[in-house]
């Protein structure tokens, strides 16, 4: 198989034992739902990288499909949603990936799961620590919002005392990077076959993961906690000054994490907080947290306009040394939606470094549908640093704006 269209490692082997457990999951003679759409995609970078033989210009088509299937009144689901993405410049950004394929089983008390699954922790808006089970699908964006499907097996227990979840998740995901001809990389080509692991069992080393939610009156309580290969490759373990270039290291972890959010009117306040602890002598432990609030304001002037105004202060224990762009950085921003028939959205969203007043990251998104079949999405993303030291510095030329055109099938 050629770049153009890269799979991930062992997608195929999963795929394969799915396929067989299908005959064990019942009779598919119920309700069932197919969506699909396609994106053409164009980005801009309006000024030359830093490596000067890389494109301004980046042009990409993204498939996504949903199949969704369930029968024995509903207490039983199969759902399957594959992803692939081409990409005019950069290899490593066309790639296919199973973002689902898993089937549920719900009982009185109690669901079990098994298959390729996504899964969300989390109630902030500017980074999602607590969130952890699904790697991140970082040639998707910068912003960590895209996921990899995570291969798992998952038992769910809920009663009035609150829902109770365990994971064992068999087979690790690498995290995606972009390649020596794309943008986005800061500079730096990280060699995305060659991962280097704590574990000796590298990619099938067994993590297990547990969570407990409840809500009591206005509060929604999240505690969680994970042991096995971080989701976080280490980039400068084995960074080589001489290329610019670097082998992900994936060291061995426990994480433990709280997340909360009060509702009062039109106020939701929030909280994200981690424990990282390392099994590794070379990799410090550290705490991080987010905290923040968001304020709706309901029929903006008298018009259909909900507009919700967002705050978040991030901290992060290693400072300086951190590997995120939020370690002592206050974001605000604003949501808006219209209201309209056309499903018409617009976020903004400002980071500054507290640290380094030159520091700062902006971004737009908006979309809104043409007609039944058509919509159109528009993202800028800004980046400022004057600062060496600072992890932004290496996206300085990167900011872009992107056009995207989606069709409905």
């Amino acid at each position: 198989m050629s770049n153009a269209l890269r799979k991930p490692r062992g997608l195929i082997q999963h795929i394969a034992v799915l396929i067989c457990l299908l005959p064990f999951v019942g009779p598919l003679c119920s309700a069932q739902t197919f969506n699909a759409n396609v994106e053409l995609e164009q980005r801009l970078f309006w000024q030359q990288a830093t490596q000067e033989n890389l494109s301004k210009g980046q042009t990409s088509l993204r498939l996504e499909a949903e199949y969704f299937r369930d029968w024995n009144q509903g207490d039983e689901q199969l759902i399957i949603e594959p992803f692939v993405r081409l990409d005019s410049v950069d290899d490593q950004r066309s790639h296919l990936d199973l973002r689902q394929f898993i089937w549920s089983k719900l009982n009185d008390n109690s669901e079990f799961a098994i298959g390729v699954g996504q899964v969300f922790w989390g109630v902030t808006e500017s980074q999602h620590l607590v969130d952890i089970i699904n790697q991140t699908d970082s040639v998707e964006n910068i912003d960590g919002e895209d996921k990899l499907g995570q291969p798992m097996v998952r038992y769910s227990y809920f009663n009035d005392y609150g829902t109770f979840d365990a994971f064992l998740l068999p087979y690790f995901r690498a995290r995606t990077f972009a390649g020596e001809d794309g943008r986005l990389n800061g500079g730096i080509l990280v060699d995305n076959h060659n991962e280097v692991y704590q574990s000796s069992s590298q990619e099938t080393h067994l993590d297990f993961a547990l969570r407990y939610a409840k809500t009591v009156g206005d509060l929604g309580i999240g505690l969680s906690w994970f042991s096995g290969t971080s989701r976080e490759p280490d980039l400068f373990r084995f960074f080589n000054l001489t290329d610019m270039s670097t082998t992900p290291y994936y060291p061995l972890i426990d994480q433990f994490g709280l997340d909360l959010q009060l509702t009062t009117d039109a106020w939701l306040f929030k909280l994200e907080a981690i424990q990282r602890n390392h099994n590794d002598s070379l990799s410090s432990d550290f705490a991080a947290a987010t905290i923040g609030a968001e304020y709706s304001f309901v029929g903006v002037l008298g018009s259909a306009y909900d507009l919700g105004a967002l705050a978040e202060y991030s901290w992060d224990e290693r400072r300086e040394n951190a590997s995120s762009l939020f370690q002592n950085d206050l974001f605000v921003g604003a949501r808006l939606a219209l209201n309209d028939m056309n499903d018409s959205e617009l976020l903004f969203g400002v980071a500054q470094d507290l640290d380094a007043s030159s520091s700062r990251s902006i971004f737009i998104e908006a979309g809104t549908r043409i007609n039944s079949k058509f919509s159109v999405n528009i993202e800028l993303r800004y980046f400022e640093s004057n600062e060496p030291n600072d992890l932004l510095f290496r996206f300085r030329n990167d900011s872009f704006i992107q056009i995207g055109l989606e069709y409905y099938l």
